[in-house]
């Protein structure tokens, strides 16, 4: 049986989120315990108390926290996140002491729920520690992701290695992607919906351009720009792709936009492929920056799709580097003068895009 790339993508999910929980409580009998005398099944317990942490932590990260829960705002997030976590600390905690109990007591169940010696382990300075180190432990890597979340992909794993603290001049493939009759859904809806609708677009759209290898690089009112590594782009045409993804998951949940707000969302997009600087600005907000012809012509190739009629552009250039075998059938535009651009350049769609 082949995995489709979305089974892929939880599978590893699942398996960092049980491998983090794991490692943190298979290490802790060496911090707290073994320094007081080695004891073999605190590593167990420890171990299965992690795997069943990790059980939890991958249920919440891949379902429960992408529920309306992600709606609140941080400080609430965080809150109802950690707040989860306690309360399966602590049924691990509960379940993995009372089996040890009853093996190594040879008692039973009844027995091990109802003795005093149980219910003074639960107030026992080793219960609370166990859950105070676990506790700091999952806040520090739900706030960590949060933040990332908030800065941008890998924004903050790029800010702690420096990759860009000096500008780099790099390849890279863009596209620009918006909303088709944005002021008029405004209008239509009510700046307030307006705005939850184009949460939900962007939330919505958001597994299709991980999938297809991309990196959001900002949201500009109503359009968003994505980003690929030249190679990482280029593979198996993932940045054309991507498009296909996206209309492909709009498509499937149309009736739910029609629920909510009365219409299925239509959108355009441009491609192009060239050099960019990469690099750090800003003081007191950082950013990564791309700038460059490159970004300015992507824009002008988006714009451009209103005047062609049609629904996804992308230039010869990025043509030429792609892998014909992995495109669609194309359509050739014709070489056009882009607005505010002194050199025509020749642009390509895909026949039936729509």
């Amino acid at each position: 049986m082949q995995l489709t790339p979305a089974t892929k993508r939880k599978l590893t999910s699942f398996a960092i989120a049980l491998l983090g929980p794991s490692l943190a409580c298979g290490v802790y009998p060496f911090l707290f315990v073994v320094p007081y005398g080695h004891m073999w099944h605190a590593h167990v317990n420890g171990l299965i108390i992690g795997i069943l942490l990790g059980i939890a932590v991958s249920f919440g990260e891949l379902y429960l926290f992408k529920t309306r829960i992600r709606r609140l705002r941080f400080s609430l997030f965080i809150i109802c996140q950690t707040l989860f976590y306690v309360a399966a600390i602590n049924a691990s905690l509960f379940g993995v002491v009372t089996v040890h109990r009853i093996l190594a007591h040879n008692s039973t169940l009844a027995f091990e729920t109802s003795s005093a010696s149980l219910a003074a382990y639960f107030g026992s300075d080793e219960f609370l520690t166990v859950n105070l180190y676990t506790l700091v432990l999952v806040f520090a890597v739900g706030f960590l992701r949060v933040v990332n979340r908030m800065l941008g992909q890998n924004a903050l794993f790029l800010f702690l290695t420096g990759k860009y603290h000096r500008p780099v001049e790099e390849e890279r493939v863009f596209m620009f992607l918006d909303i088709k009759a944005s002021t008029t859904i405004a209008e239509k809806i009510g700046h307030t919906r307006y705005h939850a609708f184009l949460n939900d677009f962007f939330y919505d759209i958001t597994p299709a351009i991980i999938e297809s290898k991309g990196e959001i690089y900002r949201y500009v009112g109503d359009e968003v720009i994505v980003t690929w590594p030249r190679d990482r782009g280029l593979r198996d045409a993932n940045c054309i792709h991507c498009y296909f993804r996206i209309a492909k998951t709009i498509a499937g949940i149309s009736a739910q936009y029609e629920k909510n707000y009365g219409f299925t969302p239509g959108f355009r997009a441009g491609f192009h492929i060239g050099m960019v600087t990469s690099g750090l600005i800003g003081d007191i907000k950082r950013d990564v920056a791309f700038n460059g012809d490159t970004v300015n012509t992507t824009a002008r190739i988006r714009s451009e799709c209103t005047t062609a009629g049609r629904d996804l552009l992308f230039s010869g250039d990025l043509l030429n580097r792609l892998q014909a075998s992995d495109l669609p059938a194309l359509e050739n535009i014709g070489r056009i003068k882009l607005r505010g651009k002194e050199e025509e350049i020749e642009l390509y769609s895909v026949k039936d895009a729509a």
